[in-house]
Order: C-alpha cells, then structure tokens, then sequence
C-alpha cells in the first residue's frame, strides 16, 4: 500500500523525519534519487536521522557503521539489513510503500 510523505523533496543529502502507518522513518535525497528507510539502526536501535550520508550510504552517528541505501545491506559482519521502502514521485507528491497494518 502507497502511502503520502510529503509534499516536497527534501534537498541534497539532508535527512528529512517522517512517519507512515506508525513507523518513524528518515526520508533522503541523494543525487536527485529520493530513499526512504527506518530511522533506526539495526545495530543498537540508534536514530539514523542523526548520521550523515556518504557515497549512497547512510553512516550510523554512535559506532560509524554505513548502510547502502540501495540494498539495506551493511559492510559490516553479522549486521541486520536496514529496513528499505520504495518511494515514488507523483506530481509533487511523495509516496512510499509499505504493508499496511
């Protein structure tokens, strides 16, 4: 199910929170291709919205593990994958999809 996130795209590498159906998830712009995730690491549960993004990763702020926002995948032995939602753009609105509960 699609759900609406926003009305603009958030600029260049700035981490935009939003929330869909009761998830607190981080919203991204990253060489003009929009990436929504879970605002959580899968490592220690730390907020991602407080990290960076580097090379079309997300760099977790507490211990500097990085994440592909493509894939979820980390380079890091025995991580979880993050958590990854589609996004679509359609006029000027934002879209993601996830399961609806």
């Amino acid at each position: 199910m699609w759900f609406k996130v926003s009305e603009l795209s958030p600029k260049p590498n700035f981490l935009q929170e939003i929330s869909a159906n009761g998830v607190e998830l981080v919203l991204t712009n990253v060489q003009g291709k929009l990436y929504c995730f879970e605002n959580r690491c899968p490592h220690e549960e730390v907020r991602l919205s407080l990290g960076c993004i580097k090379n079309k990763k997300i760099q977790c702020a507490l211990h500097g593990y990085s994440f592909n926002l493509e894939t979820g995948w980390s380079s890091e032995e025995n991580l979880e994958r993050l958590i990854i939602y589609q996004v679509k753009r359609e006029n000027a609105e934002i879209f993601i999809e996830m399961e609806d509960c």
